[in-house]
């Protein structure tokens, strides 16, 4: 009898035990879960600022036979608060690189921003106006250079986009081939069809 209880008692506290050790790792493992630090969201690639070339203003598709005081570019942006930067040439020449007459940085401000869309207003320094020119508006997060040269023409690795117009004095494309001063000539009028067409690895 005496054996029995005490195996009786025995088999209680070790039950006892058990369930207090399973209480012990649940608590453990519970706590563990919750001490967890949360996996960190995967960073977003970083995409280009869009032209919405169906919108610039004056249109990129028309020739300009004569010279606009602004120009209008709406810019898609797929984080609306990041900044962007800007460029604008007349008469870009790719072999130099010279051509750049304006550049700037777009930043986030409240209520300028709507539905991802940012508009950019530039005047541009008004040419010889006799002359064809091929105006250039190119935004990029970045470029891989800065005022001066190609480099300063090119967009970053994340790349860019741009428009084109072209200026022809009276809508006269004769004046396009006409020589300059400086014996050379303006190929304005050779791409007049163009349509402003973007290039996301503008060089």
């Amino acid at each position: 009898m005496i054996g029995s209880r005490v195996g009786r008692q025995l088999s209680i506290q070790l039950g006892a035990l058990a369930l207090g050790c399973g209480g012990v790792v649940a608590a453990v493992t519970s706590s563990c879960i919750i001490a967890e630090t949360p996996a960190e969201l995967p960073k977003l690639p970083a995409f280009r600022p869009t032209i919405l070339h169906g919108s610039v203003a004056p249109p990129a598709s028309r020739i300009l036979v004569t010279f606009p005081e602004k120009f209008v570019i709406p810019v898609e942006l797929v984080d609306p608060s990041l900044p962007f930067q800007w460029r604008l040439f007349v008469d870009y020449n790719p072999l130099t690189g010279d051509g750049i007459v304006d550049t700037g940085t777009s930043f986030f401000e409240r209520g300028a921003t709507t539905g991802g869309i940012r508009v950019v207003e530039v005047a541009v320094p008004t040419p010889d106006t006799t002359r064809c020119h091929v105006i250039e508006f190119i935004v990029a997060n970045g470029f891989r250079g800065d005022i001066e040269g190609r480099q300063a023409h090119t967009p970053d690795s994340t790349g860019g986009d741009s428009v084109v117009w072209f200026y022809v004095p009276g809508g006269d494309s004769r004046v396009c081939s006409a020589p300059d001063a400086g014996g050379t000539t303006s190929d304005a009028g050779a791409d007049a069809g163009a349509d402003g067409a973007s290039d996301a690895g503008v060089q």
